[in-house]
């Protein structure tokens, strides 16, 4: 770890002022035009509950910063998922790309000219940089040991986990809320160590559901303890409609 001293660094820290912001975009403006984007050594949470679109936000975060015709798109994105197998994740891309609903495949319900676009847009992925590792078993050092491995041959832009709540650590810790705790931690560490955006998905709890308004606070956020004070930026999706329907499927 590097040390800086104003004596002897002044020059490098003036450099680094006054630069434009280093990090990727969501790919939703208003949404970066209220917090730029993921930034360099910073660790960001998505937080909602089941249903809401954590993962399919992550996916287009992918998709977005890794376009191949770009070109400001990232070297490499890597998302580490315990939340579906890899495979179900690029049918879901695909979808996205093609601009349908993969549900709609699944169902067997899709046009021809639908699945033809799906097909080639399944063919598409090739070019985009993303690694996907979908281990149930993650813990903050596997991800450790494949982003070094990764680095050997590529440059790593982003990490995305998906989700937070399904990490462990390898030690016996005194309870659930210390051991996310120190998950965060260790994420926020690999933010640092590797120069890099790492936005970590997370669950929230049901408090929210029995409050007056549905809209969701930071700690919401599932077994979080002190999870907040290592991260940068705290996303929350509300889908106001969502709520509605439950309370009123017609």
């Amino acid at each position: 770890m590097p040390l800086y001293s104003f004596n002897k660094d002044m020059g490098k820290i003036r450099e680094s002022m006054g630069k434009p912001f280093d990090g990727i975009p969501s790919g939703i403006k208003a949404l970066d035009d209220k917090i730029l984007g993921f930034g360099k050594g910073e660790l960001c949470i998505i937080g909602g509950r089941p249903g809401l679109g954590k993962s399919s936000l992550a996916r287009d975060i992918l998709l977005y910063n890794s376009h191949p015709e770009i070109e400001a798109a990232c070297d490499v994105g890597f998302l580490c998922t315990m939340e579906m197998p890899a495979y179900e994740i690029c049918n879901y891309m695909a979808a996205t790309l093609a601009k349908i609903s993969f549900r709609k495949i699944q169902q067997r319900c899709a046009t021809k000219r639908e699945i033809e676009r799906f097909n080639i847009k399944c063919g598409e992925l090739i070019e985009y940089q993303i690694y996907i590792q979908d281990n149930s078993s993650t813990t903050p050092e596997t991800i450790r040991n494949d982003l070094e491995t990764i680095s050997k041959d590529s440059s790593i832009s982003y990490l995305i986990v998906d989700y937070l709540q399904l990490m462990s650590l390898h030690k016996p810790v005194e309870s659930r809320e210390r051991e996310i705790a120190e998950i965060g931690r260790d994420l926020k560490a690999i933010a640092m160590e590797f120069n890099i955006p790492v936005i970590a998905l997370s669950q929230l709890s049901r408090k929210a559901e029995f409050r007056e308004s549905s809209r969701p606070r930071i700690t919401d956020l599932r077994e979080s303890g002190s999870l907040e004070q290592d991260t940068s930026k705290v996303i929350l999706i509300h889908r106001p409609s969502y709520h509605l329907q439950q309370d009123d499927p017609n």
